[in-house]
């Protein structure tokens, strides 16, 4: 076993000053990037607030990224997004891709921020890649939007837009190959068949046959890929103002992506627990694991929507009804060593009926909308924990069930939300939601011996629970247009998470989670709108904050008392003539527990210990990014454009107790893209650079209490690749 740790070097920069005052004197921040007109910064139009309106006039921090931006930022999914919006970040925990904003939203089970596509809700973060190819434009919504998009938004809510057919026939074929033996095939065809009926398929074939994580003793590498995913969407004009939307979607994906490695070596007192544990190779190494257990995935994803909209005359109707079903199955080794310590396999499934009603209008000097939702989501999962060598206090050869057939919630809301304009210039803004959630939990532990398979020990026998929450949540506020192309906007707006049962454990249930938020604003437009200037400045305060925990081998959750979220962020992007494109973001933030006390189960003998004023998990104090991008004159042989973009983050914290073995020093990502346009925009080569100087570091980290030690999840390496797509 190796006694030196690699991971967290010494005299790691320290970014607060230095950051800061980088981005700051930059004053760039990406929001939208000029691709006709490169002289002007282009108007991105979002849905967020349930109608279309320039980004711009929304009186919230959101964050528009369109087509263009997308593929001239090599963004092809929310790994790369989050480098593109200020304030948010992604990790993975216990196999399951989790999103924060501001510090919020991270947690094993349920999302605590909303994940919508094509506006149908995801009660889980799994089926999220459906919605990562063929984009009209993602929509990130910054704060608690409890409002308009109900339960689970108190991190904010990311909206995936993708194509719609349109009445003209084209598509295009694109082909990547990147380092790791990466291969990506995406094509998209858009079929019209009448005057009324448009049809457009997409089709995502991504393989990454070399793991990222190179495992050093011979067992299979880690964090590979290999999924394909389909949609088709049909539109049809039913009537002069009425129009019918159905979208299929569909999912297949596998490879070893659920993993964790230590990242640090047992202490004493885990190798007290478990002797055998000292035997262990611990290659502490970013992207380097000692696995040999069974690391695989097996998950199926589909769904089917039906959108109507009903234009009459002074308000629009629209319906989405919408069905859901996810089967995943997972194989992991759940210690990342090579001692068959604790190898796990799980069966999940879930089916999710949403309907949602909406109604909206101008009437007078009020634009409002109003709406009515229903969701009965059900979900089972069965996990299996094989104990060889035992695992205190287990002996070996024995393993633990953990069996749930039921977890069934109902939920009911209904909302309005108006904005009066009380002049050319002057708007105020003011919605209310009441949301109740009825939920049935059925789940039953036990232990048993793995040379009989006989069932020796209920840890905890079979029983249901039933749960019921009520919220009502608002938002007021208001809007104040400067000039034409400025305006201010203050808010306050509250959220709700829901509670629910860790089915880990027995008689383990968890409150729900509650935010306030007061936000002031300013976005502008400067220089011809040339340039783009946004700020807002925020403070939350939480009750009964939801926190992520692992329980000797099992992840829950938790309360924290209260906690206190606030800080400044800034976006604006330049792009002063024809050739030359500029932005960044700067996030300031302090994300602090309030009252709160908690034992470190890996510093037992230290007691309950106050948290009060320590860091909330995955909050950087200091966040940014700048991008720089040149393209030269059209000329009869094509356009070349250049562009580096370089991401930057502060320490961040993974655990409530804030200690510096269980998070990640500062660090920055540049990636890199080379593009050529055919001089008919027909073909397009691109060959990029993604982590071009390959930083190692941790997107997640948990503790692992039999061992006395943490494990987590790694970042990204350097990909080099290239990139050819031809439109027609």
């Amino acid at each position: 076993m190796q006694a030196k740790s690699t991971l967290i070097p010494q005299g790691a920069w320290r970014p607060s000053l230095h950051l800061s005052a980088l981005l700051a004197s930059s004053c760039l921040a990406g929001v939208a990037a000029a691709q006709e007109a490169p002289s002007a910064v282009d108007e991105v139009i979002v849905t967020a607030q349930r109608r279309s309106e320039s980004v711009q006039q929304v009186p919230a921090a959101i964050t528009a990224v369109n087509q263009a931006i997308m593929q001239q930022r090599g963004i092809t999914d929310v790994s790369t997004l989050q480098f593109a919006v200020p304030s948010l970040t992604l990790g993975r925990s216990l196999g399951v891709t989790q999103i924060a904003i501001r510090g919020v939203g991270r947690s094993v089970g349920q999302p605590g921020v909303a994940i919508n596509i094509d506006g149908v809700y995801q009660p889980r973060n799994t089926p999220m890649v459906v919605g990562q190819s063929d984009l009209d434009r993602v929509e990130v919504l910054r704060g608690p939007q409890g409002t308009l998009y109900g339960r689970n938004a108190n991190g904010g809510a990311v909206n995936f837009i993708t194509q719609a057919p349109t009445a003209e026939f084209g598509g295009y074929v694109q082909a990547s190959y990147a380092t790791y033996d990466e291969y990506r095939f995406q094509s998209a065809l858009n079929l019209p068949i009448n005057d009324r009926v448009r049809t457009r398929l997409a089709v995502d074939y991504d393989r990454r046959e070399t793991g990222f994580v190179k495992n050093v003793a011979g067992g299979a590498d880690l964090d590979t890929v290999d999924t394909l995913a389909g949609r088709l969407r049909v539109g049809v004009d039913l009537t002069d103002n009425l129009d019918l939307d159905l979208n299929f979607n569909a999912f297949r994906g596998g490879g070893a992506g659920d993993y964790y490695v230590l990242t640090s070596p047992p202490s004493a007192a885990g190798v007290a627990l478990n002797p055998y544990i000292v035997n262990a190779n611990v290659p502490l190494q970013y992207w380097r694991t000692s696995a040999k257990g069974p690391t695989d995935s097996e998950r199926d994803f589909s769904s089917l929507s039906a959108t109507l909209n009903w234009r009459l005359n002074g308000f629009d109707l629209k319906s989405i009804t919408a069905y859901q079903r996810m089967d995943n199955k997972w194989d992991m080794d759940r210690d990342g060593v090579d001692l068959a310590v604790v190898d796990a396999h799980a069966d999940e499934n879930s089916s999710t009926f949403s309907q949602e009603v909406d109604i909206s209008g101008t009437t007078g000097p009020f634009d409002w909308v109003g709406g009515l939702y229903y969701m009965n989501d059900k979900h089972a999962q069965t996990t299996y924990y094989a104990f060889k060598l035992g695992f205190t206090p287990l002996p070996p050869n024995f393993y633990l069930v953990q069996n749930m057939p039921r977890y069934q919630t109902e939920a009911y809301a209904g909302f309005g939300d108006v904005t009066w304009r009380l002049s050319d210039r002057l708007r105020l803004i003011g919605g209310l939601r009441y949301s109740s959630d009825k939920t049935t939990v059925i789940h039953r532990n036990y232990v048993g011996s793995m040379l009989t398979g006989a069932a020796l020990l209920e840890t905890c026998p079979i029983q249901r629970d039933e749960l019921e929450w009520d919220s009502l949540t608002y938002r007021l506020g208001g809007q104040y247009e400067l000039s034409d192309n400025k305006n201010i906007y203050a808010t306050t707006s509250t959220g709700f998470k829901s509670g629910g049962v860790n089915f880990s454990g027995c008689n383990n249930a968890f409150n729900p989670e509650d935010i306030t938020s007061y936000e002031g604003g300013f976005k502008g437009r400067f220089l011809d709108n040339r340039l783009t200037l946004n700020a807002s400045a925020f403070w939350y305060d939480y009750s009964d904050f939801q926190l992520s925990q692992v329980v000797g081998i099992s992840g829950r959750i938790t309360n924290a008392a209260s906690a206190r979220v606030k800080g400044l962020e800034l976006e604006t992007v330049w792009s002063p003539d024809d050739h030359w494109s500029l932005n960044g973001s700067l996030a300031l933030l302090e994300a602090t527990f309030g009252s709160f006390t908690n034992t470190d189960s890996l510093n037992a003998a230290l007691g309950p210990q106050n948290l009060k004023g320590r860091y909330l998990a995955n909050s950087p104090k200091v966040s940014g990014n700048i991008g720089v991008a040149y393209r030269t004159d059209e000329t009869e042989s094509g356009r070349v454009t250049a562009r580096a973009d370089i991401t930057a983050r502060s320490k961040i914290y993974f655990r409530e107790f804030n200690r510096p073995e269980e998070s990640q020093a500062a660090y920055a990502i540049v990636n890199a893209n080379l593009i050529w346009d055919s001089p008919d925009q027909a073909y397009r080569v691109r060959v990029f650079a993604n982590n071009l100087f390959d930083k190692g570091y941790w997107t997640s980290m948990l503790a692992v209490d039999g061992f006395g030690a943490r494990a987590g999840s790694f970042g990204t390496p350097r990909q080099v690749g290239v990139e050819l797509r031809a439109q027609f």
